[in-house]
């Protein structure tokens, strides 16, 4: 199995709104991927490309030193193989190299595997938003820090 993380680009789109609605059951759509990869310079994509095909993907915005992960997945044939933590791991070296002071996201308060996979990760809880999802579920936000190696970069 040959496999990269690669940026992600405009003909990625349709593979990744397939992904997301494989395991979310809804996606962000084409016209919001499309207008962050043109338009935006605070939004960052990564599609993991297995074998030629995207098979999962991350965005994340970083700007004043933060980073927030827009949406993460990986596509449940690859789930169990160790994808969501080499993802995970590039989100968190790219927010180091970024200088973030922190990153977040939020996640269903149901979704016990992602969840396990943040907190090994070194991920905080820090609050709860209620009905958050279009099905009335919770989420919980979650928090990574980071040390601050360098005040002169900091505003």
């Amino acid at each position: 199995m040959k496999y990269e993380i690669r940026e992600m680009n405009v003909d990625d789109i349709y593979a990744v709104i397939e992904g997301e609605e494989e395991v979310f059951g809804k996606s962000l759509g084409f016209d919001f991927f499309y207008q962050d990869l043109k338009l935006n310079p605070f939004a960052y994509y990564f599609v993991l490309d297995i074998n030629g095909s995207v098979e999962g993907y991350f965005g994340i915005y970083i700007s004043d030193y933060m980073g927030d992960i827009i949406n993460f997945y990986v596509r449940k044939k690859y789930q169990k193989l160790g994808f969501g933590g080499l993802l995970l791991d590039f989100i968190i070296e790219l927010c180091e190299m970024s200088n973030c002071k922190s990153i977040s996201l939020e996640v269903r308060k149901s979704n016990t595997k992602a969840i396990c996979l943040y907190e090994k990760r070194g991920f905080v809880v820090s609050r709860m938003r209620k009905s958050y999802y279009d099905d009335g579920e919770d989420a919980v936000v979650y928090i990574k820090y980071f040390e601050v190696k360098d005040d002169s970069f900091r505003g």
